[in-house]
Order: C-alpha cells, then sequence, then structure tokens
C-alpha cells in the first residue's frame, strides 16, 4: 500500500526537492503551500497560508472525507528576514514568528488526528537554532530556536504514543530563503538610520558567514531517508557551516575581530 505525506512549503527549494523524490518513490502527496502548485499523478495540492486555520480546513476535511491517513507530516515552509530590532515595523516581526513558529504548530495541532500509530513528524528547523544570533539576524534566530524547542518538546510527547518527530537542522542551502537573507542584508544596509556605520561591513560578513551551499536536494534525501529508516536519530544536521562552529565555542569574536575590527562593537 502507499504511504501517504503531507509536505508544507512544498513549492520551491527543499520542499520542492522533497516532493519530487517522494513522487518517484511512488508516494501519495499532499503538498500544502502559499504558492499554487500544479497537481499530478499522486499529487493533491492545496493552496494554503498555514497560520490561517480557515484555509487549512479545506485540506483537512479533503483528507478526512477521504479516509487518509497519514503516515509522515513534513514541517519545511518558513520565510527568511534580516531586521533591526529596534528599526522593523512590528507587524514584520509578528510575520516571522507566526510563518516560522506558530504556522507549524497550527499544521501539526489540525492534522495529527489523521497521522497513523508509528507515524513520523518531520521539522526542518536550521543550524543557527543552537548557536547564539548575529547582529540583525536575531529575529529569525528567535523564530528557529523557538521552533527547535517546539519539535524537541513535541517529540517527548508524541513518544509517548509511539510516533517520532525528527528535526533536521540545515545549514546554507541554495534556495530562494538563503538567496534572498542577502537581499534582506543589503536592504538593512541601504535602509537603516541606526547602523549605517556598521551594515556595509555587516553585508560582508554575512556573505563570508553563509559559507558554502548545497543544492537542496540533498537535504530533501535525508528527510524521505528519515520517514523511511526503521531506526532514526532525533536531529540530523547537514552542511554545518565552520564558521558557525567556532561561534559557538566563542573563537569567532576572535576571528572577525582580527578581519574586522570595527565590527567588534556590535557582537559583544
Amino acid at each position: 500500500m502507499k504511504k501517504n505525506i503531507l509536505i508544507t512549503g512544498a513549492a520551491s527549494g527543499i520542499g520542492k526537492s522533497t516532493v519530487k523524490i517522494l513522487l518517484n518513490k511512488g508516494y501519495n502527496v499532499f503538498a500544502i503551500d502559499i504558492k499554487k502548485i500544479e497537481d499530478c499523478n499522486n499529487l493533491k495540492s492545496f493552496n494554503c497560508d498555514i497560520t490561517d486555520e480557515n484555509q487549512l480546513n479545506y485540506a483537512f476535511e479533503y483528507l478526512k472525507n477521504e479516509n487518509i491517513m497519514l503516515d509522515a507530516i513534513i514541517n519545511i515552509a518558513g520565510i527568511h528576514k534580516m531586521a533591526s530590532l529596534v528599526e522593523n515595523k512590528y507587524s514584520d516581526l509578528k510575520k516571522l514568528i507566526e510563518i516560522n513558529l506558530l504556522g507549524t504548530i497550527n499544521i501539526n495541532n489540525k492534522f495529527h488526528c489523521l497521522l497513523k500509530n508509528k507515524g513520523r513528524i518531520v521539522i526542518v528547523t536550521s543550524e543557527v537554532a543552537s548557536f547564539d544570533p548575529l547582529p540583525f539576524n536575531g529575529l529569525y534566530n528567535i523564530s528557529k530556536t523557538a521552533l527547535d524547542s517546539y519539535a524537541q518538546a513535541l517529540r517527548q510527547e508524541l513518544n509517548l504514543l509511539n510516533q517520532k518527530v525528527i528535526t533536521i537542522r540545515p545549514g546554507s542551502i541554495k534556495t530562494p530563503l538563503s538567496e534572498g537573507s542577502l537581499k534582506d542584508t543589503e536592504n538593512l544596509a541601504n535602509n537603516t538610520i541606526l547602523y549605517k556605520k556598521q551594515a556595509g561591513k555587516f553585508l560582508n560578513l554575512t556573505r563570508k558567514f553563509m559559507g558554502r551551499t548545497i543544492e537542496p536536494i540533498k537535504v530533501g534525501k535525508l528527510i524521505v531517508k528519515t520517514i523511511e529508516k526503521k531506526n532514526v536519530r532525533l536531529i540530523y544536521k547537514i552542511n554545518k557551516n565552520f564558521l558557525k562552529s567556532l561561534k559557538k565555542y566563542e573563537i569567532w569574536k576572535y576571528y572577525w575581530a582580527i578581519k574586522i575590527k570595527k565590527l567588534v562593537i556590535l557582537i559583544k
């Protein structure tokens, strides 16, 4: 019998690559994205905002009425924004938290009752979840750290029901999200009032700190592995950034102090 998979963020990047792999392996895929996706064999899409319960009701009722039980729920949908915590509009800050954190919670709350016994939930967070935030990346870091904490709490709860929750913390991936982060940083450098002196240098720092990117298909393969493999790890990391590893041990402060002396005031 074909397995049924629900996946968010399916229209681009990691989500799109994961859907392609699942379809090639013969899964029934139910894809959710705010962007429209064309249906095809074994693919049923729902044009939904994951933060909007009313929009998600249609997808839920469809699955329920078709008596479809899910083997896995894959949470990928998310956005990125470089932001000054004191300059950006509250609405921008709220939107990022709602999508990256509350949207995932909303999906799992809504569809958990359709998840089979021994079913799995995969939550894609970020490697930044385990690091202290960099300047202007704080809000994104907050959202992903909170999402990662949610994933660990959910894992412990659902383990009591014989259901697994797997966390994936990817580094820099060649997706519209990572490409947009550089554009966001450029916009920040151009528009900031408080940080005019530091923003240009921080843009160069961001380019270096992103490190080497990998194709999203590699993350897609890992995600599919986590729903197929009998024994899985609780947390997977892929394309870990070496410089961010240094940051974890505070060595990064000395490294960048040498490279960009005037930036030290930002990261102390």
